[in-house]
């Protein structure tokens, strides 16, 4: 008995060293500084992904935020927010309410109304106005007529042109001048006449005067008449009031000739086919002045200097026969009076006997 206890004690007291040397061993520190370091570690590890979830998790909340900022925004334009209470301001528990337009309508009728019967005032004063500004100017005697005054005649005075126009005075300005119709003198050489206003009882007449360009020798009665290059018949006169006018024959007016109107329409065309052969014997400088013309048989005649009559037919070729003209008298100089036919194909030229 007394072996098996002293066995059991030896057997504790192993254990017991066994325990001291298992606490008390070199690698038992070892262990704990590694749990310490890497506990530090996994705490240090632990906030980090702490703080970058609380951050994401702000910039989550942030964008959300903005998010739902933008939505209520965009609604916000179209929906009045209210709050639950109405003394506080609860910003996020509101309610969506359609906002009520009917003030703002009845408002914007209102101020139309207001705006329509202001505009329809300030009209009728302005009608109002210009009436009794009206019936002053055209029964006021200070606006009555009382002096003429013509501008640029040269060719008829001032007492002509006053007693042929249709101006009474003593009459209202106003009247005569707006009320009365169209104004006419009536007279030929009166090419066009304006009237102009000057305060407060005087009227200005300018005239534009037609000019003679030609003077014509009717064949049916032996009698001369004045033409401007328009055509219109001017005045009767004599061969002997020949100034700077072109003498024209060949022409044949109707028995009753009225001044201040235009020549039959045959002797027009005659007139610028004239004309077309004059730019073409400047254009070609074909020298000499045109002092004679002659319409007759459908030909036309000019005579240079009064010596060299030159025939042209009426026809469409004439700057043709003009530049052939121009080659015949280049050739022939000594060519400087008689008679050169330039209406047949092949010209011809006649010297005076």
């Amino acid at each position: 008995m007394k072996s098996s206890g002293t066995s059991t004690n030896k057997n504790k007291k192993i254990n017991s060293n066994n325990i001291k040397k298992n606490s008390t061993g070199p690698s038992r520190p070892k262990v704990k500084k590694r749990t310490s370091t890497n506990h530090k570690k996994n705490t240090r590890n632990n906030f980090n992904t702490n703080k970058k979830n609380t951050v994401n998790k702000e910039v989550r909340k942030n964008n959300h935020s903005a998010k739902n900022n933008l939505r209520l925004n965009k609604v916000s334009q179209d929906v009045e927010y209210v709050p639950f209470f109405d003394d506080e301001i609860v910003p996020n528990n509101i309610r969506k309410v359609k906002p009520d337009n009917s003030s703002d309508i009845s408002h914007k009728v209102k101020k139309n109304v207001k705006i329509k019967a202001s505009t329809i005032i300030k009209f009728t004063f302005f009608i109002a106005f210009v009436i009794i500004i009206l019936y002053l100017i055209f029964n006021m005697d200070t606006f009555n007529l009382s002096s003429i005054v013509v501008r640029g005649n040269e060719i008829y005075s001032e007492e002509e042109i006053i007693s042929k126009s249709s101006l009474n005075m003593g009459d209202n300005v106003f009247k005569q001048l707006f009320l009365s119709g169209k104004n006419q003198i009536d007279l030929a050489y009166i090419a066009n006449f304006t009237l102009n206003y000057s305060f407060p009882s005087t009227i200005v007449i300018n005239v534009e005067e037609r000019y003679p360009a030609y003077i014509a020798l009717d064949k049916n009665t032996n009698s001369y008449y004045k033409i401007d290059n328009e055509g219109y018949l001017l005045e009767k006169c004599k061969l002997t009031d020949k100034k700077d006018e072109l003498l024209v024959e060949g022409f044949a007016f109707e028995s009753e000739v009225k001044l201040g109107e235009k020549i039959n329409e045959v002797y027009l065309d005659k007139l610028k086919i004239y004309n077309t052969i004059k730019q073409l014997l400047e254009k070609y400088e074909i020298k000499g002045n045109i002092t004679k013309l002659n319409f007759s048989n459908s030909l036309t005649t000019i005579t240079l200097d009064d010596k060299l009559n030159v025939i042209f037919a009426n026809d469409s070729n004439l700057e043709y026969k003009v530049s052939f003209l121009k080659g015949i008298l280049q050739k022939n100089e000594q060519i400087v009076e008689g008679t050169i036919d330039m209406s047949i194909e092949d010209p011809v030229y006649s010297k005076y006997n």
